[in-house]
């Protein structure tokens, strides 16, 4: 979307992660690089730092950047801050309400996919029957990222056969060796439905965590993801398996 944006306004985009930006010179040497009417697009900027954040919401406001000591402020062009985060809410309140647009993207339907699968194939070239279209676009969750990691899969276990299209069989082996379930989750997160259901009963964050050898944050990452589907609650007392949860753990799986 970032690079889109930039198309139609003439301008160049400058992609940062949150992770690479340690403390406020990195964020000032990012911000001094920018030129007039460029746009930096801050990938998770929710993992900026408080006084990371303050920098920047600084920036934006005054277009200057005060380097300290008895230094004369350098004073910004002007640029477009995007901020993408999967958690508004981490960010610090005075961060958040200095931007001036906010967008709540929505998780893709499945003919979205369906067609985000097949541009993709009809751009690498690819040949892909409609079935395996229609198994890897479900399979996606409406994750665009995942859609492709999955078509690229199937296309080197199509390439092993010596076959020029991507049939179902290859979507088949392919979900097979990477260990996917019928709902497209890889095995990791399927031991943690797996644990829950051990459990028979909530289960806290730091209980899987352990069980895991995840951090908390990634684990709170991907659940977001049984959440939407109904598969799991989340409470004071920790995280349960729901009907539907139990019902897909019972289910067939690929």
């Amino acid at each position: 979307m970032t690079e889109l944006i930039a198309k139609e306004l003439c301008t160049e985009c400058h992609v940062e992660l949150a992770q690479n930006i340690g403390n406020i010179g990195q964020m000032q040497g990012l911000l001094m690089m920018l030129e007039a009417e460029h746009i930096l697009l801050i990938d998770e900027i929710h993992e900026l730092s408080e006084t990371v954040q303050v920098s920047l919401y600084r920036a934006i406001e005054e277009r200057k950047l005060f380097l300290g000591g008895n230094r004369k402020p350098v004073t910004l062009p002007p640029f477009t801050l995007i901020g993408a985060t999967t958690d508004e809410y981490l960010l610090t309140t005075s961060m958040r309400d200095r931007f001036k647009i906010l967008l709540r993207l929505e998780h893709y339907s499945d003919d979205e996919m369906m067609l985000l699968v097949s541009q993709r194939a009809v751009r690498l070239g690819w040949e892909v029957d409609l079935r395996s279209v229609q198994e890897i676009a479900y399979r996606s969750r409406g994750i665009p990222r995942l859609a492709v990691r999955l078509l690229d899969s199937a296309k080197r276990v199509a390439s092993s056969k010596s076959s020029d299209q991507i049939d179902p069989e290859h979507v088949e082996e392919m979900l097979a060796i990477e260990g996917f379930d019928s709902l497209g989750f890889d095995p990791t997160e399927q031991k943690y439905l797996q644990l829950l259901k051990q459990h028979q009963g909530p289960v806290r964050l730091n209980v899987l965590a352990t069980h895991l050898g995840l951090p908390k944050q990634t684990i709170e990452m991907f659940e977001r993801d049984f959440i939407r589907l109904g598969l799991i609650t989340k409470g004071d007392k920790g995280r349960a398996l729901t009907p539907m949860g139990i019902e897909h753990l019972n289910g067939p799986t690929t």
